[in-house]
């Protein structure tokens, strides 16, 4: 039967999962499906050895993140780190900004009752718990953005007007900040890749040298980086305005989605300051475009869904 939970809660959020089972590929993992976490299989060796606190809450908002229909992720010894790296980090401002959003999104209209159900969605606004959330909705109360009742909450109109500024700007926006090297030969890549991945994930994708504006280009730039939700930056040529943007967009706490030819990080060009981060290392336009399509679902994904036991 092989090693056995120490208790039947999930490892991620201590809960009764829906379910958890021995993978019976051979593989010394569990598979699980949880109603706050979403699916993912985690290592034997990880059950054994346990998860700090502070490493919980990252990994089950990354799960529950991963859209339905993807591959769940596997959490190894060898990758929580990476995984959590992945996460924003929110301030509590933008975690209320992004709990008033994740409400709009599932709210079927204007009086209708939000769905969100603090006690199983927390890890969407990358909350560490439902009490974190109960806390935030009190404050969105009190500003007059949500109002409730018995049967649940719901958006006021200053909710909705407020949910439109903040779609406009910041981590809760639509548009994407592109960095990358502006050079003919990276056109393709840009045209057939980059651009139609962030667009077929829901997005708009802003790449500075294609943007009208009368400002100072280095004013321009920091300005559409603040407002940008995260930031795809290849860093192919290795330009140091690349590393310049990246190096904005992780002092707002936001998610950077690094890329490169994989020519270049085998060559070992990067430099040594941003190795250990998770590169798309692509190998050709199909490659980036497939790739970088679920890379950004696994962080902006709607989750749960449900997956079968293996027969």
């Amino acid at each position: 039967m092989g090693i056995q939970p120490t208790e039947p809660n999930c490892p991620l959020c201590d809960a009764p999962p829906n379910s958890m089972w021995r993978d019976r590929g051979g593989r010394d993992a569990w598979y699980v499906d949880c109603v706050r976490c979403g699916r993912f299989s985690i290592t034997d060796m990880v059950v054994i050895n346990g998860l700090e606190p502070t490493q919980k809450a990252p990994l089950s908002a990354f799960c529950r993140r991963v859209p339905r229909g993807a591959e769940p992720p596997t959490i190894s010894s060898n990758n929580i780190t990476k995984l959590i790296s992945m996460i924003p980090q929110y301030t509590p401002p933008e975690k209320l900004d992004s709990l008033l959003e994740r409400m709009g999104r599932m709210s079927a209209g204007l009086g209708e009752y939000t769905t969100f159900d603090p006690a199983k969605d927390y890890p969407l606004v990358i909350a560490k718990n439902a009490g974190e959330v109960n806390f935030l909705t009190r404050e969105l109360q009190r500003r007059g953005y949500v109002d409730g009742t018995l049967e649940g909450f719901y958006l006021t109109s200053s909710g909705w007007e407020r949910l439109e500024q903040i779609r406009k700007s910041g981590p809760t926006s639509n548009r994407v900040f592109v960095a990358m090297w502006f050079q003919e030969s990276m056109s393709l890549i840009y045209d057939e890749a980059i651009a139609p991945a962030i667009r077929e994930s829901g997005y708009d994708p802003l790449r500075i040298d294609r943007h009208e504006h009368v400002n100072r280009i280095d004013d321009e730039i920091i300005a559409q980086i603040r407002r940008s939700r995260f930031m795809v930056a290849d860093f192919t040529g290795q330009r140091y305005g690349v590393y310049f943007e990246a190096g904005i967009m992780l002092g707002l706490g936001r998610t950077v989605i690094w890329m490169c030819d994989k020519k270049e990080l085998d060559g070992e060009k990067l430099h040594f300051d941003v190795r250990q981060f998770n590169f798309i290392d692509y190998e050709s336009v199909q490659d980036a475009r497939k790739r970088l399509y679920n890379r950004i679902l696994a962080i902006e994904g709607e989750g749960p869904g449900q997956f079968e036991k293996p027969g």
